[in-house]
């Protein structure tokens, strides 16, 4: 139950949160159409709390795992910067509005600064208008970037199949 009342804390997500954060990451897969999602909690421990590289924080008012963000460190040669990327993003539906996101952003925000950092980037889907609208009344500029991935048989192709070397 998500208690109305009471202190909004950002921490660092501990094992305890790994629960929540799975099913709020399997939520963030479907909303965003990228499948059901396959997050479990020993994958968030596992993957996440304990392994380097990423980090979880999460938004805590009580008990309750209200929303978390996930980042990693990050680098801009154009701006020759550190920085953050925000790899997730995502507040329970039920308390959307109410700050939770602006807040783990704000921690974001902190944590890089503290790190020597000077931005924060993302990704966000076109489609997604409610992301849009705060990311705007954020101040975010909006890059004319096209995102690409590999997963699953086009990874395994680009690992099975050498690179041919071009011709002079």
């Amino acid at each position: 139950m998500v208690e109305p009342y009471g202190i909004l804390r950002i921490r660092t997500a501990q094992a305890r949160d790994a629960m929540a954060i799975a099913r709020m990451a399997n939520s963030l897969a479907q909303a965003t159409g990228s499948g059901p999602g396959a997050m479990t909690a020993a994958a968030v421990i596992r993957d996440l709390i304990e392994a380097d590289g990423l980090t979880p924080i999460v938004a805590v008012r009580g008990r309750d795992v209200l929303g978390y963000a996930l980042y990693s460190t990050d680098y801009e040669t154009a701006h020759a910067a550190r920085g953050l990327y925000v790899a997730d993003l995502y507040v329970e539906e039920a308390v959307r509005g109410t700050g939770i996101a602006r807040a783990l952003m704000q921690e974001l925000a902190r944590r890089c600064l503290a790190d020597g950092g000077r931005f924060l980037w993302w990704m966000v889907m076109d489609t997604n208008e409610t992301a849009q609208g705060f990311y705007d009344r954020l101040g975010a500029t909006r890059d004319a970037v096209s995102a690409r991935a590999v997963f699953d048989a086009p990874f395994e192709a680009l690992l099975a199949n050498p690179a041919r070397e071009a011709k002079a």
